[in-house]
């Protein structure tokens, strides 16, 4: 007769004691016996050997001596299956993996897409597959088959009916899409092997095998699949022993316990398989065991009576004063770092006293993600060594990554994109390979050519076909030719350049062979092969080994990665040909979301912790029961207790729903809310996993910066066991938050760890005792003086503290090297003689470097902030060009649109205001024409890209708005153009016959100049009195305004400059013209409301380009420039005109007299003065300006170079005070004589 036996007590009792006692009594009785220790798969090495050493420790041993076991096996179900089967027929036959089911689920799905109804979108979504995968498992581990559909079905009316309930439709359409591909996926299984079939054969196994003198002890469950529960009760019948452990308070022969109760889940296990062992003929169910021997000291049973009493809900907890008061502690810590460090350092410090080795810690969370990232780091700082029990996916790895790009190449025809992401897998490396210069082509010379090719790319919108080319590559791909056919030096040039481009070029044109081994592939089997081919030949296994000797050397779980996922890479062939190696049609798109869903569900296999390591874990995770001290840390109340729903295909209520209409032996897994009711068991079997110590800790923030508060249960300990300040809500002698620099030897123990560790605490603590002018503690001190001596990096570490983010000037003589350039008169004659044919003189050394040619853009980016200048035209750092349209782009092409627009005008005899709307359109397409010509790249971009494709059409359309508005503004105004984009300062020949303007050259210290270049979009005229009154106007793409505070400033320089510089040519000219003002013309293509429409469109898109700037304050002038003064409605002008004479400049327009102009444009010139005199000296102070809300940070390119910090840097701001009626006052003082600075 068979008997079954309970071991039963709470966790605070050492349940494997017990049954290794039962055990040593059988092994004694029947010498025939085989015994089988079963346990969770999780833990079933580390209890191996545990078993053993109980075995030996009560065997009448040497215990110096070896000792073995044979007839005692330690296994877990699978192991077990394994180990009673493996010699079967039938255990030989094929199997899938996980993995591999995954794929067969994803080939299921392919062909029924059009049967998938509420889930056909869901199809392509990342982890749908493998959600789907998982849910078919489940059905098979809860004894579900496809057949049962039309049972459950039946049932679920009939459900409906009793309960008076309508079934849920949705419901019912997934119950119908699952069964459909459940039937599929069993049938598609046909003679392979998965888990559950297994399973179902271990049954079979169980049920037929003469087991009288097989003895089964099952330990640390406490709660089985509708599947184990089979095979536990395939024990208990067959076997002629069946002893099972199960925390538990008491045996529950004739009812369940309460679903509130904190045993329920044992409590339930306990009832089925004690009502099957009464209800199955031969089974004798054996008076139950309770454990006796304590596994945990004094104060932790008392912990195990105050949990259970918690759970009850108990008003008054049991306690009794701790024996020992570090037994059960508690602290907080500002954050998730913080709280790790204070870990790690604890565990350090007892490890140092040599009563604890590291594998006696277990550090358990309710989840590790939020750790995730830090765990390492923060540990090797403390020199801790871990082992982190969770299981990762590898779905990141290299290899996976290539495979996925490789594919996504193909499928979207050698994107750009793509090809880098399949390059920087760092898994392709070409072989034997030399460049176009005869160059060994070496790992890292590709590398480097790599993020060359990408930048080149993406500068110049290469893509698709541009990889397959059979034209070379050039660094410059608007170079002449020809030109370099006649410049060897430019030639050689170009060559060195284009040589990595085309390297990368030739090895990703190289694909194309094996893509057309896939296009030739009439099934999943050849195209398994080429891939497997191609892998192979490309070095790719070749490099994987590599990589794993040089992880070896420093961490062996890492090393086994590659080649773990180079194995299951090959699993995942061998299934895809066994399973659709030879069906027809073959799709390589297929073929690829087979074998990705495959790595999807792919996890590393663990090493088992046998090393001296802490473990650090989740409560969810079965544990062993051997650890001295347990961390449980991340005690806060969003995970401790945890409320969270199931996830997945099926929800809770659709789980509860098919669990009521299933048989007594079939039952689906925890739902979400079942789980939400375990929490508190769970919680309880992680509190009470260590023998000696529990360490409670809460973060306070969380990675999101979000407050966190204490777990409920975590406070309720603290209160039970005096640990918590109820008027304060706090914990009682909790740990300081962070180091004070006054801390006694005591206040400072807890960050004492490594010295790594130790010295990042300790810069902190200095950082803070120089901010608070305090010195430090003796404690504080003596470990300073210990680190000095003890750390190499002490004295370099230690200068952060004198770090402040202050720039260092640069030295005169090395500034006007940098920046100096020839003296543009030396230059004169120097090309004067070149072009006379003459040799030219040798420029004297005074001369070579005493000018500073520079843009007005250039000198405002100093105003900015000189430190944005030094870098950007100093150190000539530029942002990466990508692929985009950018605003210079943009800007150019507006620029060159609108400027031939005129000249077509002018050289067609046409006047602006007569223009036809057919004129319009043909002038401006043959403008834009004209534009793209001179940037061919914007071509190539927008051929390659729809969306810059797009955004070409955007331009074409302001441009034709911009067109339209220049002609109806021209209907508005006596003003007439005289000159677009007019060169002044440029050096060079004509431009179409139009004649640079004079640069403006100014004078600076110590026989230094500044000469000024520049282009001024558009010059008007207006006769005003006989006299011709001209303005500049400036086209900007945004809502630029002018702002006499900026101007004044530096600012803004621009349109003053421009403006000195029509002045500076009018008098060389000779010209008796005055200046009447700059403007800037918004250049936009507006969207306008219906609603917001007051009057016709023509007049709203005027309104919207209105001009701004600054402009004499003379009525007749106002009039001519808009005559729309004469009703006083302004429509081109931002001004507002009222019948009793006065005018008024709305936002971003000045109107000033002629002497506050000239005062304004005497300011621009020192200004200017003033930035190249400072440049010359050196300065490249980090001193952004700050103007109101506005600052010279953004929209800038350099932050990450700034390290500026707007809280701590206060003080590097260049505030600019001054207001507008301070600016005013200044001019009509200045205007009068008078100067400020």
């Amino acid at each position: 007769m068979s008997s079954l036996k309970f071991i039963l007590g709470t966790a605070a009792y050492d349940h494997q004691a017990g049954l290794l006692a039962e055990m040593k009594q059988q092994l004694a009785a029947d010498p025939k016996g085989e015994f089988f220790y079963l346990v969770p798969n999780h833990i079933k090495f580390a209890t191996e050997i545990e078993v053993l050493n109980q075995l030996k420790n009560t065997a009448d041993q040497d215990p110096d001596q070896p000792y073995a076991q044979m007839k005692v096996q330690v296994l877990s179900f699978s192991r077990l299956a394994w180990y009673l089967l493996r010699d079967t027929p039938a255990f030989q036959a094929p199997r899938l993996s996980p993995t591999g089911l995954t794929m067969l689920t994803a080939q299921i799905v392919n062909q029924h897409q059009n049967e998938m109804q509420m889930f056909a979108g869901e199809i392509k979504r990342p982890g749908f597959i493998k959600e789907l995968t998982q849910q078919l498992t489940e059905l098979q581990t809860a004894r579900i088959a496809p057949t049962d559909y039309a049972a459950i079905m039946k049932r679920a009316q009939t459900w409906a009916k009793d309960n008076r309930q309508i079934l849920d439709d949705v419901w019912q359409a997934k119950l119908k899409v699952i069964f459909l591909v459940y039937g599929e996926f069993v049938k598609a299984l046909g003679d392979y092997q998965d888990i559950s079939q297994i399973d179902a054969l271990l049954v079979k196994y169980l049920q037929q095998k003469d087991l009288s003198h097989a003895y089964f002890y099952l330990d640390r469950f406490s709660q089985f699949t509708a599947r184990e529960l089979q095979i536990v009760q395939a024990l208990i019948k067959n076997a002629q022993a069946t002893t099972i452990a199960l925390v538990l308070d008491r045996p529950y022969q004739n009812q369940l316990p309460d679903e509130h109760n904190l045993f329920y889940e044992s409590g339930r296990q306990y009832y089925r398989l004690a009502k099957f062992a009464k209800q199955t003929p031969g089974v004798k169910q054996l008076a139950d065991v309770m454990a006796d021997q304590p596994r945990v000291t004094a104060d932790l049973q008392v912990l195990d009576r105050v949990l259970a009493a918690q759970a009850q809900m108990l008003n008054e907890l049991p306690s009794a004063p701790l024996q020992d008061s570090q037994s059960i502690q508690f602290f907080t810590a500002p954050n998730r770092v913080a709280e790790l460090n204070l870990i790690a350092a604890k565990i350090r410090q007892l490890v140092s006293t040599g009563k604890y080795r590291y594998r006696d810690f277990l550090i358990l969370t309710r989840h590790l993600d939020g750790y995730a990232t830090m765990l390492e780091s923060v540990f090797k700082a403390h020199e801790v060594p871990i082992f982190n029990d969770l299981e990762r996916l590898m779905n990141n790895h290299p290899l996976v990554n290539l495979i996925e790009a490789l594919f996504k190449v193909y499928q979207r025809h050698f994107a750009t994109s793509d090809v880098m992401h399949l390059l920087k897998t760092g898994l392709l490396i070409p072989q034997k390979m030399h460049d176009d210069l005869g160059r060994l082509v070496t790992r890292k010379y590709f590398q480097k050519a790599v993020y060359q090719t990408e930048n080149w790319c993406l500068q110049y919108g290469r893509t698709g076909d541009d990889w397959l080319s059979s034209q070379r590559w050039h660094f410059d791909p608007n170079a002449d030719a020809e030109e370099l056919r006649h410049h060897p030096d430019m030639q050689k040039r170009d060559q060195y350049a284009s040589a990595p481009l085309n390297v990368v070029k030739d090895y990703v044109s190289g694909l194309q062979k094996f893509f057309s081994q896939l296009d030739q592939a009439e099934n999943g089997a050849a195209a398994a092969k080429a891939l497997y081919g191609f892998l192979v030949n490309a070095g790719v296994v070749k490099r994987l080994e590599e990589w794993s000797i040089a992880d070896s050397r420093s961490d062996l779980a890492r090393a086994q990665e590659p080649q773990q996922v180079w194995q299951v890479f090959c699993n995942l062939l061998d299934e895809y040909v066994q399973i659709l190696g030879q069906q027809q049609p073959f799709l390589i798109d297929e073929f690829a979301d087979l074998l990705m869903a495959g790595f999807e569900a792919a996890q590393y296999s663990q090493i088992p912790s046998t090393l001296d390591q802490v473990v650090i874990s989740e409560t969810g995770i079965v544990q062993t029961t051997t650890r001295k001290v347990v961390f449980m840390m991340g005690a806060t109340s969003d995970v401790m207790p945890e409320a969270k729903s199931a996830t997945g295909l099926l929800s809770d209520p659709d789980r509860e729903l098919l669990n009521a209409c299933l048989d007594d032996e079939q039952f689906l897994p925890a739902s979400g809310v079942e789980k939400m009711s375990n929490e508190p068991f769970l919680n309880y079997l992680g509190f009470m996993s260590g023998r000696q110590r529990l360490i409670i800790s809460a973060p306070q923030i969380g990675n999101d910066e979000k407050p966190l508060s204490m777990s409920p249960y975590m406070i309720d300990l603290a209160m039970a066991f005096d640990r918590w300040d109820a008027d304060k809500k706090r914990l009682k002698d909790d740990l300081p938050f962070m180091a004070q620099p006054q801390d006694t030897a005591t206040a400072a123990w807890p960050f004492v760890s490594a010295p790594f560790a130790v010295l990042g605490t300790l810069m902190q603590v200095k950082r803070q005792a120089l901010d608070d002018h305090q010195p430090l503690g003796a404690a504080w001190n003596f470990l300073s003086e210990l680190m000095a001596q003890k750390v190499k990096r002490y004295d370099w570490t230690a200068q952060s503290l004198d770090y402040t983010n202050e720039t260092t000037p640069l030295p005169a003589d090395l500034a006007e090297r940098l920046y100096g350039q020839w003296d543009p008169e030396a230059l004169d004659a120097r090309t004067q003689a070149l072009q006379n044919g003459e040799r030219p003189g040798e420029i004297a050394p005074a001369l070579q470097h005493d000018t500073l040619y520079a843009s007005i853009s250039q000198l405002q980016d100093y105003y900015r902030n000189p430190y944005e200048y030094f870098l950007k035209y100093g150190l000539r750092i530029q942002k990466r060009e990508e692929l985009e349209i950018s605003a210079d782009k943009s800007g150019t092409f507006f620029h060159d649109s609108l400027d031939r627009f005129m000249r077509l005008l002018s050289e067609q005899g046409l006047a602006l205001r007569q223009l036809t709307d057919d004129q319009l359109q043909r002038l401006t397409h043959q403008a834009m024409a004209w534009a793209f010509d001179q940037q061919p790249q914007l071509i190539q971009l927008t051929q390659n890209y729809q969306r810059l494709a797009f955004r070409k059409r955007q331009l074409e359309r302001l441009v034709e708005t911009m067109t339209k508005v220049l002609r109806d503004q021209s209907k508005l105004t006596r003003a007439k153009n005289v000159v677009t984009e007019q060169k002044f300062g440029v050096m060079d020949l004509s431009d179409q016959g139009q004649q640079s303007f004079a640069p403006l050259i100014y004078p600076l210290d110590h026989g230094h100049k500044v000469y000024l270049r520049g282009r001024i979009d558009r010059v008007d005229s207006v006769e005003l009195n006989q006299e011709p009154y001209l303005m500049v106007v400036d086209y900007k793409s945004g809502n630029q305004q002018f702002n006499l505070v900026e101007a004044y400033d530096g600012l803004a320089l621009q349109m003053l400059s421009y403006l000195n510089s029509l002045s500076h040519q009018l008098k060389l000219n000779q010209q008796s013209a005055k200046i009447a003002g700059a403007l800037y013309l918004h250049l936009q293509n507006p969207v306008f409301k219906w609603e917001d429409l007051s009057g016709s469109l023509a007049s709203e898109e005027l309104k919207s380009h209105r001009y701004r700037g600054v402009l004499l304050n003379d009525r007749q002038l106002l009039n001519d420039l808009d005559q729309g003064f004469d009703n006083f409605k302004p429509q081109i002008l931002s001004l507002r005109a009222f019948k009793n004479g006065n005018i008024k400049a709305n936002s971003g327009m000045a109107l000033v007299d002629e002497s506050q102009l000239a005062a304004l444009l005497q300011r621009n010139q020192e200004r200017i003065v003033n930035a190249a005199t400072q440049i010359f000296a050196g300065d490249t102070s980090l001193r952004p300006y700050r103007l109101d809300k506005r600052d010279g940070l953004q929209y800038s390119d350099y932050q990450d170079i700034y390290r500026f910090d707007p809280m701590l840097d206060q003080k590097n701001y260049r505030d600019v005070l001054l207001t507008e009626r301070d600016v005013q006052e200044k001019l009509k003082q200045e205007s009068q004589g008078e100067k400020h600075e």
